[in-house]
């Protein structure tokens, strides 16, 4: 139960910093925490890591994949990094993590989305050999501004 409330406690300072809410625009409770955690402790093709610097969690990413055979090759990915200063170090340790533990469960495609304006991390991620697959024009409404999205993606050898 702690370890929930640490969790939603870092998405709510993400949040803070603009990096967006976890799981779309809804407010997830401890309730909702504890049954997404079920659900990726029972599928192997689903994994949240978790950045901790002396016991306090400062950043996150999640791998989501599905068991449809088309697509159980592929996963989403989602990153959070809770202060600036720390985005590339715990950037790269999470996206490092990530792409291991992609390697070991079977995936061979790892692929997101992000906001054009989000240069920095978009860098970090290409630092890492993710490329870019496309952008879509104006489809995401960010405070009221239409804005671009970038599609990246990077392929597990």
């Amino acid at each position: 139960m702690k370890d929930i409330e640490s969790f939603l406690n870092l998405l709510a300072s993400l949040d803070s910093f603009g990096f967006g809410r976890f799981s779309g625009d809804e407010v997830m409770t401890v309730s909702d925490m504890e049954n997404l955690f079920s659900n990726v402790l029972q599928d192997a093709r689903k994994q949240i890591l978790v950045a901790l610097d002396d016991g306090e969690m400062k950043g996150y990413m999640s791998l989501f994949g599905n068991n449809v055979e088309m697509t159980k090759h592929r996963a989403n990915v989602s990153l959070g990094i809770r202060e600036m200063a720390d985005q590339d170090r715990i950037g790269k340790e999470l996206l490092n993590a990530g792409i291991r533990w992609a390697g070991n469960n079977g995936i061979y495609r790892l692929e997101l989305s992000l906001p054009v304006n989000r240069t920095h991390l978009i860098e970090l991620y290409r630092t890492l050999g993710f490329l870019t697959e496309g952008e879509r024009i104006d489809s995401l409404l960010i405070d009221g501004e239409y804005t671009n999205e970038l599609y990246l993606y990077r392929l597990i050898n």
